[in-house]
């Protein structure tokens, strides 16, 4: 085994005693002297133009990225079942001739619609609303219709 690799232990014996210790004793020091954490530190460094830049100018941007955590909030109150309304609704537009995409879309647009509502009017989330929206669809409540022919 390479002295590297090798744990490192200090064992003191007592000739005059019948007693011996041991005691490991870890470090981040290597037998050389310099410092394992300091080269992993300088191993994953970025290079000075390697160095990430966020993109999240644009107002398209920004209407990509909620549209996403949208979809996400959808398919986890779907996966958890919490509303029950969610996998209704899922189940009635997909029956009715929807892609599963689209209907997770159309609901993304009522949890849109209910947030925006929440913050306009300055009131907690409203879920009897919300799940009387969801239920209504494919029908959309006129603000959301409104909405979606100024995209």
């Amino acid at each position: 085994m390479p002295t590297s690799d090798r744990p490192r232990f200090r064992v003191s014996a007592d000739r005059q005693s019948a007693s011996r210790r041991l005691r490991y004793v870890e470090t981040s020091r290597p037998d050389d002297g310099s410092c394992t954490l300091c080269q992993l530190d300088e191993e994953n460094l970025p290079a000075p133009d390697e160095t990430p830049v966020m993109s999240h100018n644009s107002a398209e941007d920004d209407a990509v990225f909620a549209e996403t955590k949208l979809i996400e909030a959808i398919e986890n109150q779907i996966a958890a079942g919490e509303p029950a309304a969610a996998q209704a609704t899922l189940n009635k537009l997909t029956l009715v001739g929807y892609e599963r995409a689209d209907a997770v879309r159309l609901m993304a647009l009522i949890l849109a619609h209910e947030i925006e509502g929440m913050l306009a009017e300055n009131r907690p989330f409203d879920g009897a609303g919300y799940e009387q929206m969801l239920r209504a669809l494919p029908e959309l409540p006129e603000a959301v219709g409104d909405s979606e022919e100024d995209e």
